[in-house]
């Protein structure tokens, strides 16, 4: 008989008794010697295939103990055990993760939980950063160090669990600070486990919801960003979790080539089907079912809330022929994994949104942030009608149809793209037609403050300088200090917060430049005479708004000018299969293509519609290099192709002398 006893921090006498009577003794150094196992009786569990091994050899009739921390059958030995065909009797514990949560009395079942010793730390650093309440068993150099460094700067709590159920056991609440003053002491002590945490355990938010499934939460409050701005929810440039529904040996073939194709392990549900998908559900953000697609449909069909929301979900067939987007086709990602899946598979990607199928570009997918009638608009782009583009300035956009132009008569709908916030720009230009304002990324923010400035206090005074100067933030692109404010814990969290780079320069490249507002006392403190403004101005943009302070902080708002980019792009020796899938992307991104006649005719079916062509012919070099940089400069994305390596002989060298 093999009984698995858990344990946490206490050894129970009925537990001494039953290792008294035992043939063998599994389980980690500490519990044999607590128990004062004989050596010829013990077997340290360290790998558990040793262990296993062990107990194999043994009569039928022998009496087997193995003792494991917690509750064996949650992250424990006992999976292993029964894969290995032998049968066990379990006496379960409480979990030393359980035990944390209770510690500072919060329900856990809107957790999710993560093992170090199996998984790497970066995986729990990746469910922390989209998850309010994530418990971690922590593992050697994967433990609480690890989960701050990897957290910098994102207001977490984290809950140091030690020596839980023992004598001298430990429970501290640590913000980051606090956090990486234990480290640096190392006053840290083993075992222990990490909860890490969107809200101290004290406060009413840290309470979370009564989940419909164990682990789910929604993550998303009402002040999250919308769905096509540039940051995702978390503010983070993260990426994705993945996980795949497998039903079948051909899925776990499948599986392994996308794991190959997207050059990640996804995380894998293995058994009945309907229990792991409705698990990934509440745990991924994209999912790949190997089902079919009306079991796969049935199985979703009750869970399914916003598209704001849920995650996209990709069924591949059974032979792998197949990748179909079910749901989530843009905002969920479903239609881009869809290719990449295909791709894997060397499949087909069934894509049936009608802007992808119609090859017309979608408005909430462009990596901008948008206000207004996104279907109304692309309503009338699908169905041919006229739509009128206005640009405030000229920022490049993708290929559009050529129903959608910036000189449109009677137009049906409009597109907008401007730094300014949707009221301002009805105001200007009237809302009688169904319109979608883009804010581009083009503002450049710049801020000084005192040390320890809370970042609610920057958040405050960046939102009001933009509501006062009618300025969008999800325009925002990035958000520049001085040198001595690279650490700056609020604004280090603003920027994540917001999803962008944040950047220092030096006093003497603050210094250099000439700001409406100088300060003497600045001067002084910092060895520049402007921070914000000056902070604008090194990113080479226009200032918009002058420095506005409060007493903690400054505050100052550029645009960085618009231009258009322009690709020179080498088409190699002439056959398809030798053009590079950087030159590719380049051609199919392009608003404005030009290159002598014959190279444009090779890649003509790489050309968007809606994209303007230029193809001339031998001896006019300098007029196509001209067009070239002349619709760069008027904001437009131009691929100037050429044959071979554009840097030979080729359309390099003019394009520099004359641009």
């Amino acid at each position: 008989m093999i009984r698995v006893h858990g344990y946490l921090g206490t050894i129970s006498d009925a537990l001494r008794e039953e290792v008294t009577q035992a043939d063998l003794v599994v389980g980690g150094q500490r519990h044999l010697d607590a128990l004062a196992v004989p050596d010829d009786k013990r077997q340290k569990l360290g790998l558990i295939g040793p262990a296993i091994e062990r107990i194999q050899s043994l009569p039928d009739d022998a009496n087997v103990v193995v003792i494991a921390s917690g509750d064996p059958l949650f992250f424990g030995v006992v999976r292993r055990i029964r894969q290995a065909g032998l049968r066990v009797e379990v006496v379960t514990a409480p979990t030393s993760l359980q035990a944390a949560f209770a510690a500072v009395a919060l329900p856990w079942d809107d957790a999710q939980f993560v093992s170090s010793h199996s998984k790497d730390i970066e995986t729990a650093v990746r469910l922390a950063k989209i998850h309010p309440k994530v418990g971690v068993l922590t593992a050697p150099n994967r433990g609480l160090a690890e989960l701050v460094d990897g957290l910098a700067g994102r207001g977490k709590t984290f809950v140091l669990a030690e020596k839980i159920g023992e004598e001298g056991q430990r429970v501290r609440v640590l913000d980051e600070d606090a956090a990486k003053a234990v480290i640096a002491d190392e006053d840290i002590l083993s075992p222990n486990v990490v909860l890490v945490l969107e809200h101290h355990p004290d406060s009413p938010e840290a309470l979370g919801i009564n989940p419909e499934l164990a682990g789910d939460v929604n993550v998303n409050g009402p002040d999250d960003p919308q769905p096509g701005s540039d940051t995702n929810p978390d503010g983070s440039d993260r990426d994705p979790i993945i996980g795949q529904i497998i039903n079948s040996d051909a899925a776990v073939a499948h599986a392994e080539a996308i794991d190959h194709a997207l050059k990640r392990e996804t995380k894998k549900y293995v058994g009945p089907s309907r229990t792991g998908l409705a698990a990934a559900w509440g745990e991924c953000d994209l999912i790949i079912s190997h089902l079919a697609l009306g079991a796969t449909t049935r199985i979703i069909a009750p869970l399914l809330e916003s598209k704001k929301t849920d995650p996209g979900v990709v069924v591949v067939d059974e032979a792998g022929r197949f990748a179909i987007p079910l749901v989530g086709g843009h905002v969920g990602g479903a239609n881009e994994l869809s290719r990449t899946v295909a791709e894997a598979l060397s499949g087909t990607a069934v894509v049936s949104t009608a802007t992808d199928s119609l090859g017309v570009p979608a408005l909430d997918q462009l990596g901008w942030a948008y206000e207004g009638d996104v279907a109304g608009v692309t309503g009338s782009i699908i169905a041919g009608r006229p739509v009128l583009v206005v640009r405030e300035q000229p920022w490049p956009l993708p290929p559009l149809p050529k129903n959608v132009t910036e000189d449109a008569e009677t137009p049906a709908a409009r597109v907008i793209v401007s730094e300014r916030v949707a009221e301002r720009v009805f105001a200007d230009h009237g809302d009688d037609l169904p319109t979608v304002v883009l804010h581009p990324s083009c503002l450049v923010v710049g801020m000084g403050c005192n040390k320890g400035t809370e970042v609610e206090s920057l958040r405050q005074l960046l939102v009001k300088t933009l509501e006062d100067n009618g300025l969008a933030l999800g325009s925002v692109t990035r958000l520049v200090s001085h040198e001595v404010k690279a650490g700056e814990l609020g604004l280090v969290k603003l920027a994540n917060q917001l999803g962008v780079e944040y950047r220092t320069e030096s006093a003497e490249a603050l210094a250099a430049h000439d700001v409406p507002t100088p300060s003497d006392v600045v001067a002084r403190e910092v060895g520049t005479p402007s921070v914000s403004e000056a902070a604008v101005l090194c990113q080479g943009a226009e200032l918009l708004v002058h420095k506005t302070k409060t007493s903690d902080a400054t505050c100052a708002i550029g645009r960085i000018p618009a231009h258009g980019h322009l690709s020179v792009v080498g088409l190699g020796p002439g056959s398809r299969d030798l053009l590079t899938p950087r030159a590719v992307e380049a051609i199919r991104n392009a608003t404005f293509v030009a290159g002598y006649a014959p190279y444009v005719r090779q890649i003509r079916d790489l050309v968007r519609p809606g994209a303007t062509i230029l193809a001339t012919k031998m001896g006019t070099e300098e007029e196509r290099t001209q067009a070239a940089i002349e619709a760069t400069r008027d904001g437009r994305n131009v691929a100037f192709v050429c044959g071979g390596d554009p840097a030979i002989y080729a359309m390099a060298s003019p394009t520099l002398e004359m641009g």
